[in-house]
């Protein structure tokens, strides 16, 4: 990194930073956690290191739990083809430290404070062989300490949005000087390749795609109960899930219009966050529209369910579920979050509807899917409907689902070449 930005960087920015989240944890539990999570950082790796049996350590990390399934396929084939490997994974936010759970980790932390003397600190007590950052949480401090203390780095599954900061004049400056500070970089395509290369244009880059695709095709061994093509056919089970509060207002009341149109329809719904209060919203809005609602907490086969409205109340088992259902709508595109995960339901030969903000990390993904026309962006409730009713039409419905599956499977791979340059 440049000495210009560094400065700003160490005297500024990341100060400021510090101080804001300082201000702010007394008022947001995510902030606190992450906060004092930080500080117990160096402890963990401390009595880490102490029980340390491993001949060599590889240090991943992720902002979050989308980005870890970025790397859970890498850190499981490491494991499984050489156990004296210790991994080590940091995290930047609670929803991925809370919600990851994975035997193959050997040390679960918080990224420690990316000032130059605790990032020092750790690394000289850890001395990991490899540092693998994925997608976009960077810390240039990190990769600064890495350089001086000869740690080979890697950024894989690096994206480039078209319209992103990075692209512009200052940005393209700023992030010149981290990027280079860089041993390796891998983007998901070339498209990212190419917007890569105008950051840090005398940098050697490889598309290698994106691990996920792995995952969440892997997950389908999981599966028990599988609905068959006539079944799905009938568009008979549509499931809405990881719904906002966003989501909520385009959906409800008219999503009920698709069961008073089909007497054996029924709808599953999961929002984003469980608690009592949005199963309750659900439970109110049956009931407001006159249809019965039961809230399952347990993965079963909802076809031998009464209930034409049914309310998932359980962590883990929605990816299962999209086999059974004909359709999915995927929600937070009326958010400022962006859309969730939309590589299950496609696994599962599902047509994938969203809402018109998917620029967030799982855009490549959508538009792939949008340009196989198993993929609709629907920007009001009007529109919603009018897909559902596009989609009732055999031949329509039938080429999103062969094309949905087909998009996953031209995109795997990218584990095993991602694992050649990681091990070597």
């Amino acid at each position: 990194m440049n000495l210009f930005w560094m400065l700003i960087y160490n005297v500024f920015l990341y100060p400021v930073f510090f101080i804001i989240i300082m201000f702010l944890i007394p008022f947001n539990l995510k902030l606190r956690a992450g906060f004092f999570g930080r500080h117990q950082s160096f402890k963990k790796l401390k009595k880490f290191k102490k029980s340390n049996i491993f001949s060599e350590i590889y240090w991943f990390h992720v902002s979050s739990f989308g980005e870890f399934q970025q790397i859970e396929s890498i850190i499981d084939s490491i494991k499984k083809n050489n156990s004296d490997i210790g991994i080590v994974v940091s995290f930047f936010s609670p929803s991925g430290y809370d919600n990851v759970t994975n035997v193959n980790i050997d040390c679960k932390i918080y990224m420690p404070f990316d000032f130059l003397w605790s990032i020092f600190r750790v690394f000289k007590l850890i001395k990991p062989k490899k540092i693998i950052f994925a997608s976009y949480d960077i810390w240039p401090n990190i990769f600064l300490i890495s350089k001086m203390m000869g740690i080979d780095t890697m950024l894989i599954s690096a994206r480039i949005h078209k319209k992103s900061f990075k692209l512009t004049r200052l940005g393209k400056s700023i992030y010149r000087s981290i990027y280079s500070l860089i041993d390796q970089i891998f983007t998901v395509n070339n498209q990212d390749l190419l917007n890569m290369n105008q950051i840090v244009p005398r940098k050697k880059i490889e598309a290698l795609g994106n691990p996920r695709f792995d995952i969440a095709l892997k997950k389908e061994v999981n599966v028990d109960i599988k609905f068959d093509s006539n079944k799905k056919n009938n568009n008979n089970f549509i499931i809405f899930a990881s719904l906002w509060p966003e989501d909520d207002k385009v959906l409800f009341p008219d999503i009920f219009n698709l069961l008073r149109n089909n007497p054996v329809r029924k709808i599953i719904i999961l929002p984003h966050e469980l608690s009592d209060k949005s199963i309750n919203y659900y439970q109110k809005q049956s009931i407001k529209n006159n249809f019965e609602s039961i809230v399952i907490e347990e993965y079963l086969d909802i076809s031998k369910l009464k209930e034409r409205v049914i309310i998932v109340n359980a962590i883990g088992i929605l990816y299962k579920l999209y086999w059974q259902t004909s359709i999915s709508y995927i929600g937070g595109g009326f958010s400022k979050n962006g859309i969730h995960n939309i590589m299950e339901p496609a696994v599962a030969s599902n047509p994938v509807i969203f809402g018109p903000n998917f620029s967030n990390g799982n855009f490549l993904e959508a538009e792939a899917l949008l340009k196989a026309s198993s993929g609709f962006s629907v920007k009001d409730s009007r529109e919603l409907i009018e897909i559902f009713n596009k989609l009732s039409q055999v031949n329509i419905y039938d080429a999103a689902c062969k094309s949905s599956r087909k998009v996953m499977e031209e995109n795997m791979g990218s584990t095993s070449k991602l694992l050649s340059r990681i091990v070597s």
